[in-house]
């Protein structure tokens, strides 16, 4: 499909304004889409929810991958608005300014993961945590970039990106034959969100180290049907664990690092008692010192978790609680753990 975002009217329901993510020919964008027909399907969704700047008034969102995924013959070009973030006009749905991660992704890297809003040193940051593995500080002003930063441990075999002007260098595609590429279609970072705290000023995230065996197959577009142009193998030998990591937004420094055997699969929370929450695959709810990565606590929830923590105060009590279970697609980020216990239960803790 050709992905959108639209707006509906509180009170009515009725629809707004629609903004498409892939332009139509003659539109700003188009001429990066040169093959007929291929922006009618160019892909280009929107999956996770926006964030909202009420000062500067705009909207950013983030958008997926190109179509189809793996057969970038299909659509030459930098295919834009694809894996970019684009900042509209939340009375019109206007694009102000855009910045696509991923020219023309051929390795299922969408670009759809949240945008943070923060401010430091009299500056109005956005960063963003991309699934090819590099993590984006840039002006949420205008969308100038200010670093790319690799956040993925080894080598990120599918391309490289410069820390400052973001281009990109392209080592490995999908073959006919099948090569294996870093990190793999799940991503360094899936949906969970990183997080931002403003009293230790640093950015925490999840991190996922599975690589997997993608392969090219050209597919003829029909309508209602899977449509690939290729497929990704991801076995448990491609899996080299996770991480939880934190990063010094100004610096790019990575500030401290916490190696799990898994996939890092849960969402960042970051408190204002020097905390930070999040889940492992194998069940544990965990805190950590947000300053110097210390394990401070664990419980098992008996299930793994995919999901975001949340704390909240009733009647002055501070609460946190976490959604225990896998879902999701658990084969491509963690296949030594499918078959697990799937798990559906609600965990909340009261903070003494």
């Amino acid at each position: 499909m050709r992905g959108h975002i639209d707006a509906f009217d509180l009170d009515t329901g009725a629809p707004r304004w629609r903004h498409y993510n892939v332009p139509k020919p003659g539109e700003p964008g188009s001429e990066t889409w040169r093959t007929k027909e291929s922006w009618a399907r160019g892909g280009g969704t929107a999956w996770i929810t926006g964030s909202y700047d009420p000062e500067l008034d705009l909207l950013y969102w983030s958008t997926g991958n190109p179509s189809p995924d793996f057969d970038g013959g299909a659509r030459p070009g930098d295919n834009l608005y694809t894996n970019s973030v684009v900042a509209l006009d939340p009375d019109d749905g206007s694009r102000r300014w855009h910045y696509q991660f991923t020219p023309h992704d051929q390795w299922d890297y969408d670009g759809v993961n949240e945008n943070i809003l923060f401010d430091r040193d009299g500056r109005k940051l956005l960063a963003h945590f991309d699934k090819n593995g590099y993590w984006y500080l840039l002006d949420r002003t205008n969308g100038e970039l200010l670093r790319a930063t690799k956040f993925w441990p080894g080598e990120t075999s599918w391309g490289d990106v410069d820390s400052k002007t973001g281009r990109i260098t392209v080592k490995r595609t999908p073959t006919p034959e099948g090569v294996e590429i870093c990190p793999g279609p799940a991503g360094a970072k899936e949906w969970p969100h990183a997080s931002y705290n403003p009293m230790t000023g640093l950015l925490y995230t999840p991190v996922v180290e599975t690589c997997a065996i993608l392969k090219l197959i050209p597919a003829e577009f029909r309508e209602g049907m899977a449509y690939w142009g290729g497929d990704a193998i991801i076995k448990p030998e491609h899996v080299r664990g996770g991480y939880v990591k934190a990063f010094d937004p100004l610096s790019g420094r990575e500030v401290w690092s916490w190696k799990n055997r898994h996939p890092m699969m849960a969402s960042m929370l970051s408190t204002a008692g020097n905390l930070l929450f999040t889940g492992l695959p194998t069940g544990e709810f965990v805190a950590f010192d947000a300053r110097s990565g210390d394990l401070l606590w664990q419980f098992q929830t008996g299930s793994g978790i995919h999901s975001n923590p949340v704390t909240y105060s009733v009647k002055g009590k501070q609460y946190v609680t976490v959604l225990s279970g896998w879902g999701g697609w658990l084969e491509g980020f963690a296949p030594e753990l499918y078959g697990g216990t799937r798990g559906s239960s609600v965990v909340v803790f009261a903070l003494n």
